[in-house]
């Protein structure tokens, strides 16, 4: 076989692997002037909405029922498929009786209470069907989960292992009854198991809160319920809004089980964010990402490997591990994560599927146009609670800053790499020693090179321009802010200092060593420190809790006469009102940075290394792997061209300086793709 029958052989042998994805282009254009974000407390409500017209965009997974309906009207509604980056789980309380340890905080191996709740804790993952929840309450339409872990990062989990060491809990009514028999939680002649706590008498019934605004987590909640009854465990299940929920789970801490979900990284950090002792708070403090409590000094210790790796194997070596502990502790049980559907009205172009979020994110939103129609009306399934950028952990909330609001870096959507630039314009990496703050000797330092073009919002003139100060003021005030306080706190633990060297450049500095540094300080919110800095009063204890209840929607913090939210941030879209329970509105920023020519031609390169549009004209197709053959096994010693054997740049999608089968993987896992995603 000659030099090209074998790259063509391979190239067909991996399309085949891979298959085809139907998906159709949109272009891009002038931006949108208007936004009005329609809140909404039932979903169908949005939807029917969008069907009739009056919303262009919905932001939450359809279910079947709406995606089979609109599959038969293109001419209308535009459907776009991704799989959510994101789980969906059984959330158990480690700190309350008999999910978890009420007399200790840790795991401990020589209390008894420790041992019967971890084996309480089991008996309940095997009574969760997971395969049934994915395959009948779903439709097929989702993984299943054993850890929280997303499928594509297959390389951070070991599930041979797993399985090998009986840590994976399936589906078994049986076995479920084994674990608590043994475990003194034994059937009474009333037919309620015992509290072995409390011998000869029954359990209470465990507080389980169950989603009402999430139809797949309300019938998979449902289902854990008749499950549970059915075995003896008696049951309170508490049917609520997100608003109750958020009350009584993470804050006052007063459940047992509840329906959780939780939008993931890119990167597997939440066995710390989520799961580590690091982040459980408790009461006395106030929310916390561990709200399940999860403290066990073994995991503790590989999970803080996964967030300051020296580099990806190790993250995925010590991600292999925590993942292992997780399980088998059985910290808390995760059931899906789904592949989703959104949707929006035909006649949007420049619409962006990003490749973990779906339709409705920040590149949609700064490319998107209609030319018949100047305002995006985008439905939202929640109400928003309070847009305070440090402390608002609500997504709702998130989804609205986030287009108020910018930070240094942001990432590829299309294959959710952290290499485009925001508010900087440059970074590099380098060492330094931290061993006199009790960190690496070889601890991360990430130098920045701010923009000087990026102005703040001021209602409807451009504010002051943003400055390395403010960058500086956003590390250490967030931080200053401690758990509890500020949201992302986790992502800051480790930030040792900053140094301003000009009036562009500004050094961040860790006191770990970490590949993951410059994603945790390229994503943190940048704030206008005029704003934000008169609640830094460290004269006053209370000055932590008065920057939770701060509300920039009505308070003025520098006594202009201007409401705050309106000068702060320096996104694309300006704050102009809310009405409770109704919308949210914003307008376009005239005064952006970028120009609509620069994020459509980013986006083309984006596109190009993200998906594989070698020839970068906007769909992956026959044309890319025409180049792909063409350029394969060559490298950047070659001749430079596009003909056989030359060495063809655009080809090297992950920029090693050799065109490989990891390049040809973008072109034929992507092929038939666009920037506005999957048909469906």
């Amino acid at each position: 076989m000659n030099r090209q029958a074998f790259v063509l052989a391979v190239i067909l042998a991996t399309f085949m692997a891979f298959g085809m994805i139907s998906i159709a282009f949109a272009a891009s254009g002038p931006r949108t002037p208007d936004m009005e974000i329609r809140i909404y407390l039932n979903p169908d409500t949005e939807n029917a909405d969008l069907q009739a017209g009056v919303l262009d965009i919905n932001d939450w997974p359809l279910t079947e029922a709406w995606v089979d309906a609109w599959a038969l009207m293109p001419d209308q509604i535009q459907l776009r498929g991704y799989v959510e980056l994101g789980m969906y789980e059984i959330d158990m309380n480690n700190q309350m009786w008999p999910t978890g340890d009420s007399n200790n905080k840790f795991y401990t191996l020589s209390s008894i209470q420790s041992n019967e709740s971890f084996e309480f804790r089991k008996a309940v993952a095997c009574l969760i069907d997971r395969d049934s929840i994915v395959r009948d309450v779903l439709d097929g339409d989702g993984y299943r989960m054993d850890v929280p872990v997303l499928p594509f990062q297959s390389a951070y989990m070991d599930m041979i292992n797993y399985t090998a060491s009986g840590v994976i809990y399936n589906f078994n009514r049986t076995k479920a009854a084994e674990i608590l028999d043994a475990a003194g939680f034994t059937m009474l002649p009333s037919g309620v198991r015992q509290d072995p706590t409390t011998p000869g008498a029954a359990m209470q019934p465990l507080l389980f809160y169950i989603r009402q605004d999430d139809p797949n987590r309300l019938q998979a909640g449902q289902m854990l319920t008749t499950e549970l009854t059915s075995i003896g465990i008696p049951v309170i299940a508490r049917v609520r809004d997100r608003i109750d929920s958020y009350r009584d789970v993470m804050v006052l801490y007063n459940y047992n089980l509840y329906t959780g979900g939780w939008s993931l990284s890119s990167i597997p950090d939440q066995y710390y964010d989520l799961y580590s002792s690091f982040t459980y708070y408790g009461p006395t403090i106030g929310w916390s990402q561990n709200y399940p409590g999860f403290c066990n000094h073994e995991f503790d210790d590989w999970a803080l490997k996964v967030k300051y790796p020296a580099n990806e194997s190790e993250a995925q070596s010590a991600a292999k591990v925590a993942g292992y502990l997780f399980l088998k502790y059985c910290a808390i049980v995760p059931m899906y994560c789904s592949k989703a559907v959104k949707a929006y009205r035909t006649g949007w172009e420049g619409v962006v599927n990003n490749g973990g979020f779906g339709i409705d994110n920040y590149w949609t939103f700064l490319n998107g146009y209609n030319p018949s129609d100047s305002r995006f009306d985008y439905g939202f399934k929640s109400d928003i609670e309070q847009l305070n950028q440090v402390s608002s952990e609500w997504l709702w909330d998130q989804n609205v800053l986030g287009l108020i609001y910018e930070s240094l870096l942001g990432s590829n959507p299309f294959n959710l790499a952290p290499t485009e630039y925001f508010i900087a314009s440059a970074k590099s990496t380098g060492a330094w020693d931290a061993s006199g703050v009790c960190g690496d000797t070889d601890a991360t330092y990430i130098n920045f090179t701010i923009r000087s073009d990026v102005n703040f919002h001021n209602n409807t003139t451009a504010g002051r321009l943003l400055d390395v100060n403010d960058v500086n003021f956003s590390f250490y005030f967030q931080k200053a802010c401690g758990p509890g306080i500020a949201w992302n706190y986790p992502s800051l633990a480790k930030f040792d200092h900053a140094t301003v060297f000009s009036a562009t450049k500004i050094g961040i500095y860790y006191q770990k060593k970490s590949a993951w540094a410059f994603l945790q300080a390229g994503g943190l919110p940048i704030l206008n420190r005029d704003l934000w800095g008169p609640l830094w009063n460290t004269t006053d204890p209370n000055w932590r809790s008065k920057v939770k209840t701060y509300d920039p929607v009505a308070q003025d913090n520098n006594n202009n006469g201007l409401a705050d939210i309106y000068e702060d941030g320096t996104g694309a879209w300006i704050f102009r009102s809310y009405r409770e329970a109704e919308s949210i509105t914003l307008v376009a920023n005239s005064y952006y940075y970028l120009s609509q020519a620069y994020i459509s031609s980013r986006l083309a390169i984006m596109f190009w290394l993200g998906a594989g549009d070698v020839n970068r004209n906007g769909v992956v197709n026959a044309q890319d792997l025409g180049y792909m053959a063409r350029a394969m096994f060559t490298d950047s010693d070659d001749l430079y061209g596009t003909d056989w054997g030359q060495y063809n740049p655009n080809c090297d999608l992950n920029l090693d300086g050799i065109v490989d089968t990891l390049d040809l993987g973008y072109v034929t896992t992507n092929y038939g793709k666009t920037m506005s995603g999957n048909d469906c």
